[in-house]
């Protein structure tokens, strides 16, 4: 039996299979030709990486933030050291108080400090029997008695300072020394501090140490409500201040009432480089209803100072506020509230009422009614009444004056305020009516709803070239 010839399993003997591989080797062949090419290209021509793939060689050096600063005041300087003198040529100072419990004075101060001279902030305060300096502090509702390092450590930390730091702002401040605790004018406590000889050196010490360390232009006195029996340690604590302010180079400036004969203005005006006179008030909280400061009224009582105190120790207090009294109401002798220039407006724009400007006293008022059905009087003082006063200060050479307050004010004051010699182009400034820094709340809760946007206002005037006064004005809208 014969077995068949058997052949190789992968024998081909037509070779098909090797022309297949051959022909793989040279295609793979040439494609490695290729990539090795394009390798040696990459190699010789320069790749720009992206930049976070590449080693930071720089030097360690970066640019400097350098905080551009705010100009000041021209003359701002010039006029705080006239204080108490008799000027080259008249060049009336313009102050403004400020204080710290309310938002809106904040808001006023960082819009217009460029238009003030010196600012007076509520800073100390004689509220013990001791003499002892006390802060309050409005952020953090505390009321703290403190040295004078102490005080200044703390008045550092608080807004006014952190801005004016953080915005690089050179403003001159004169603090105010008042017997204000924060709650209420302490007048037993202020007057045993005064009828105390050790007391009162203490605090003597404590403010002008203060004022020297925080490096400010001097201190503005205002007590309130001093006894009769206690004026005459009121005159001792002036004299012994202004002696120990004058030292060192800093001014002293008392405010005081208008028309109150209990003072002793001529003697206040030669112990101290000002009397700030607070011209407003002719009706007040408790009074009943009435003008805020007629012009004849405020008039008059500059020309009574003016026989007792030099013009250049007379700086005078600008009112700008709002006060509503209620009637009928339960209390029979229900106190007024005070508001701002723009509550007082937007009350009037919400009850529908027309602020009607009282000839004889030249202050606009208005009435309206509550949801109890109870008549509101109000009468306020606005940019208008500012003009007429400013001119009237300006025409009996005072030193300067001093706005009560930068945050209750009317927002169309400030064209006017910096303007001893206004012409019509000034004058027309005061017909727009700027929103103003209050935020108006109404109702209880946590969460804010938003109901319209500010929006400017308008007002037409009168105005009576030959006396330099606004004789009427009408708010438009």
């Amino acid at each position: 039996m014969f077995m068949k010839e058997r052949r190789p399993i992968f024998y081909d003997a037509e070779r098909v299979r090797w022309r297949r591989t051959r022909r793989v080797l040279e295609i793979s062949g040439a494609l490695l030709v290729l990539l090795l090419a394009y390798f040696f290209v990459t190699i010789a021509v320069s790749v720009e990486l992206p930049a976070g793939l590449l080693p930071d060689t720089r030097p360690a050096y970066r640019a400097l933030k350098v905080k551009k600063k705010v100009p000041a005041r021209e003359g701002r300087h010039r006029r705080i050291s006239n204080i108490g003198t008799v000027p080259a040529s008249y060049d009336p100072l313009r102050a403004a108080f400020f204080v710290s419990w309310d938002a809106a004075s904040f808001a006023s101060l960082k819009k217009h400090y460029k238009d003030i001279d010196v600012l007076i902030p509520d800073q100390l305060h004689a509220v013990t029997p001791d003499g002892a300096l006390t802060i309050v502090d409005y952020e953090r509702y505390q009321t703290v008695n403190a040295s004078p390092t102490q005080a200044i450590s703390i008045l550092r930390d608080d807004k006014l300072h952190r801005w004016m730091k953080s915005a690089n702002v050179e403003l001159p401040i004169m603090g105010l020394l008042d017997n204000y605790d924060g709650r209420s004018w302490r007048v037993k406590e202020m007057a045993a501090m005064l009828g105390n000889r050790t007391a009162r050196q203490t605090l003597v010490r404590d403010v002008v140490d203060y004022t020297v360390g925080s490096h400010q232009a001097g201190v503005v006195v205002d007590f309130e409500e001093v006894p009769d029996a206690t004026q005459p340690h009121f005159r001792e604590f002036a004299a012994e201040l202004g002696p120990a302010l004058h030292s060192v180079g800093l001014k002293l400036m008392i405010a005081l009432p208008a028309r109150d004969d209990a003072y002793d203005y001529k003697f206040f005006g030669k112990e101290c480089d000002a009397v700030v006179l607070m011209n407003y008030d002719q009706h007040w909280l408790t009074s009943p209803p009435g003008p805020v400061a007629a012009q004849d009224w405020f008039v008059e009582n500059l020309r009574q100072v003016l026989e007792d105190v030099p013009a250049q120790k007379v700086v005078v207090g600008i009112a700008n506020y709002a006060y509503d009294w209620p009637e009928g109401g339960k209390k029979r002798n229900e106190s007024a509230k005070e508001m701002s220039v723009q509550e007082a407006l937007l009350h009037a724009y919400e009850s529908e009422t027309e602020v009607e400007f009282d000839p004889a006293s030249m202050n606009p008022h208005y009435s309206y009614s509550d949801e109890h059905d109870h008549t509101h009087q109000v009468w306020m003082l606005d940019a208008v009444t500012a003009y007429n006063q400013l001119r009237a200060c300006e025409r009996l050479g005072v030193q300067g004056t001093a706005l009560w307050r930068m945050g209750s004010a009317d927002s169309s004051i400030w064209p006017v305020w910096d303007s001893p010699r206004p012409d019509d182009a000034v004058r027309a400034k005061i017909k727009d009516i700027p929103p103003g820094p209050d935020l108006i709340l109404e109702g209880d809760g946590d969460v804010w709803h938003f109901t319209d946007t500010p929006k400017s206002g308008l007002r037409s005037f009168v105005y009576d070239a030959t006396t330099d006064l606004f004789t009427s004005e009408k708010y438009e809208k």
